[in-house]
């Protein structure tokens, strides 16, 4: 079945439809079934062109076999798109009166449409499977044959369009959340929290962004930005990093999840490394200098939250990178004690010696200048 959410109330429909037919209750059947509702069969007497039709053919069967009967689904099949959903089904019709029982196996597709709020049958097609090959070549009237074919129309351009809709969802879904968060996420509806013991996140800050945005319009200060920070998202997939937010006019990214990653360390100083080079380039341009700050340890990541969620990380990692970036020298990449274990032997880096930081004391920090 269809793991569409409104693929249970179209098979209750559907059962409806059929297993009111078998009790010989017809008011239950017609009661889901449309006003424009067709119905073709295989013979040339099987054939309705609205639910009078219908009703009637279906009324005439009754009074000449009155008695109730069982239908068993062998399968069943339902898709559904938008308002346009259809079942296919084989099933087990058995007749018993007067301790004669006949079987017949019969395959019927059960087109619905979605009207204020109701799934309703606007068109049935039932054969015999074993005579499959033949269907359709008693269908030569042709408002029958158009009715098909309209209804063939709605389903396939109904399908497109849910198909574009699909994508486009898919591409923004994917805009806010790391691909497999993401497909978590559709699978179940929910994502769980997880705890990663090695990463490293990265904080850049713009210096005397809140003096240039005195001096800029409202647009260009978010020009400006916007230029930044889309050179920033560009570095990304390349280096297997994901971006968390921006946070006004800081940037905030991580390395090493949600998928492992035994260079994150590099893949994070690499990437600042790029950001210091696209600054400097943009001297002639941009208005304000940046500060980088690095570290590596053990966060937890996850959504929290229904509405606007976002994948974000927490832990004493994140305050520790924060407190790197604060500490940082202009234009600079300022790296902790943990980071630089894990990149020494790759890049150039400049001891700083312990400097105070808030709230945790002195910590040794380093500067990146390069690639060994």
């Amino acid at each position: 079945m269809d793991d569409h959410p409104e693929a249970p109330a179209v098979l209750a429909a559907h059962d409806q439809f059929w297993q009111s037919y078998a009790r010989r209750d017809l008011e239950g059947r017609f009661a889901v079934c449309a006003d424009d509702a067709t119905f073709i069969g295989t013979g040339r007497h099987e054939q309705a062109r609205s639910k009078a039709e219908y009703r009637a053919m279906n009324e005439k069967g009754a009074e000449q076999f009155p008695w109730p009967f069982t239908i068993r689904p062998i399968w069943t099949r339902v898709r559904v798109f938008g308002d346009v959903a259809w079942t296919e089904c084989d099933s087990d019709f058995s007749f018993t009166h007067d301790g004669d029982t006949l079987r017949l196996v019969l395959r019927h597709t059960t087109i619905l449409h979605r009207r204020d709020g109701r799934w309703l049958v606007v068109h049935v097609h039932a054969s015999e499977p074993d005579h499959r090959l033949h269907e359709g070549e008693y269908m030569n009237i042709p408002a029958m044959v158009v009715r098909n074919k309209e209804l063939e129309g709605q389903v396939a351009e109904r399908t497109r369009q849910l198909m574009l809709e699909k994508q486009r969802s898919e591409i923004l879904l994917l805009n806010i959340l790391p691909e497999q968060v993401a497909e978590e996420l559709k699978s179940s509806g929910r994502t769980e929290a997880r705890l990663f013991s090695d990463v490293t996140v990265l904080f850049t800050d713009f210096m005397d962004f809140t003096k240039a945005g005195e001096r800029l319009s409202p647009s260009d200060l978010v020009a400006e930005l916007n230029d930044c920070f889309t050179a920033f998202d560009r570095m990304l997939p390349e280096r297997r990093i994901e971006k968390i937010k921006t946070i006004g006019d800081a940037y905030m990214a991580v390395a090493g999840l949600p998928m492992p990653n035994a260079e994150h360390a590099a893949d994070i100083v690499t990437m600042a490394l790029e950001i210091q080079a696209f600054m400097k380039a943009r001297q002639g341009k941009h208005r304000f200098g940046i500060r980088l700050g690095i570290h590596s340890g053990t966060v937890v990541a996850g959504i929290v939250g229904v509405k606007k969620f976002q994948y974000d990380i927490w832990g004493d990692t994140v305050n520790t990178a924060a407190r790197m970036e604060q500490s940082s020298l202009a234009g600079a990449i300022n790296i902790s004690a943990a980071t630089y274990a894990l990149v020494k032997d790759r890049f150039r880096c400049i001891p700083r010696g312990a400097v105070e930081v808030k709230g945790k004391g002195p910590m040794e920090m380093y500067i990146v200048e390069g690639r060994l």
